[in-house]
């Protein structure tokens, strides 16, 4: 009877109880009173991933782990008498690999809890926790129920529909009398619409609702609401260990003051503390995915795969879109976990230098792109203690080339003239204070 009713923290809690001590789903969900699919669906869906060595092995995932007696697959291999797999780096390398496929992740129980060689095996295993299963839940289940469910092109036609009709004194409930039919969404959902800044117009152009209060809380537009999945902080740290020698690009957004419409794209490679920075008309998934494709048209494909390994940043809805993004290269999106953004403070420690030439409340209507390239080439050519009193000019030189930054139209300021004052672009902005 209760089978279509979420698992409670107490069910969640015996099922890691049951599971710890060795008996079976059928058993588990007998005594739970629950149906045996849902307890599969459950753990599979909200186990976590464990994938480290133990004593003095490294994590391999390799099935030939046990038999191979493989040396010096790779090149940074120091010790020349030992066996790769205790390093685990040939998964990676070696053309004999393949991804070994333990049984009980397979079939029943999917999970490791009363697996007695769970402490000493070097394989990717997971476990399922209850406390970190409900977590988990909760917070899928609250994506799922905010923003709003329109495509990219759903949300474009309905703009050049509406906007227009909207800036002629048209109310929103004439608007949806007569075109009901080829909308995609209902008549409140327009007004949500408006009032996030999905389209052009805007609560000004509404004649009545500006006299009103409005909710404190607004939704914002989503492209995939499940754009987290397979994409979230803790896989990002699964695709870090099988990836140690790729390094993540930082990407947020700085928005100018209320009423503004141009953002920021900020770009920063941590290794070199290298910013770039992108100017955006509005604060959308689209224009997103056109910056990266501008990127990846100047620097073709071979530069862009080397700067954009993988990206981790945050869940604004503009970065929504990961396909649009990953379809530019074998780049990959990954997610900070919601309302952390310290997973990502180094591009927000850095941001403290956009926020010395331009304050908050700034306005960046009057400002071009040319203007962020000359902002960011001053950023760049500003020594950093982290790194050794270098520049980020100068490690990022070192690391991808002179080409790539004359490509990213960054430039060498000479250190006696780097200015990180408002007065760097009071002449496009003179009314600046």
């Amino acid at each position: 009877m209760d089978n279509y009713i979420h698992l409670s923290l107490s069910e969640r809690i015996t099922l890691e109880t049951g599971l710890s001590s060795g008996k079976s789903l059928n058993v588990i969900a007998r005594d739970m009173g629950r149906s045996r699919s849902t307890l599969a669906r459950e753990i599979k869906t909200n186990r976590k991933a464990v994938y480290k060595g133990s004593f003095g092995r490294g994590a391999n995932n390799c099935a030939h782990f046990m038999s191979c007696k493989l040396k010096n697959v790779c090149e940074r291999c120091f010790r020349p008498n030992t066996f790769c797999t205790l390093c685990g780096k040939c998964n990676e390398l070696c053309q004999s690999y393949a991804p070994a496929q333990c049984k009980k992740l397979i079939g029943t129980p999917f999970c490791c809890n009363s697996c007695p060689k769970h402490g000493n095996c070097a394989l990717k295993r997971y476990r399922y926790e209850a406390a970190a299963a409900d977590r988990k839940a909760a917070s899928r289940l609250s994506e799922l129920r905010t923003g709003i469910v329109l495509s990219q092109s759903e949300l474009e036609n309905l703009d050049q529909l509406v906007s227009p009709l909207i800036r002629k004194g048209q109310s929103i409930h004439h608007i949806y009398v007569h075109h009901a039919d080829e909308m995609p969404c209902s008549e409140r959902t327009l007004y949500s619409l408006v009032d996030s800044g999905c389209l052009k117009a805007r609560n000004l152009d509404l004649p009545r609702k500006a006299r009103r209060q409005l909710p404190r809380k607004r939704k914002e537009h989503k492209v995939d609401r499940l754009c987290r999945q397979g994409r979230s902080y803790a896989d990002y740290h699964d695709y870090l260990e099988l990836h140690p020698d790729c390094a993540a690009t930082l990407m947020d957004s700085v928005l100018g003051c209320t009423g503004s419409n141009k953002v920021l794209l900020t770009l920063f490679w941590p290794q070199a503390q290298f910013l770039l920075i992108r100017l955006r008309d509005r604060n959308t998934a689209r224009s997103v995915s056109d910056c990266f494709d501008e990127l990846a048209r100047t620097l073709g494909p071979f530069r862009f795969n080397k700067l954009f390994p993988f990206i981790l940043t945050d869940n604004g809805s503009e970065f929504s879109n990961p396909a649009a993004l990953e379809q530019n290269a074998a780049c990959r999106i990954f997610y900070c976990d919601p309302l952390q953004s310290n997973q990502k403070s180094p591009i927000e420690r850095v941001h403290q230098f956009i926020r010395e030439v331009l304050p908050k409340g700034s306005s960046f209507d009057l400002l071009e792109q040319p203007d962020f390239d000359l902002l960011a080439s001053h950023i760049n050519s500003y020594s950093r203690p982290s790194l050794i009193d270098r520049t980020p000019f100068d490690v990022f030189e070192l690391l991808y080339g002179t080409q790539t930054l004359e490509l990213l139209r960054i430039q060498r300021i000479p250190h006696d003239l780097v200015t990180l004052k408002p007065a760097l672009l009071k002449k496009t902005w003179p009314n600046m204070k």
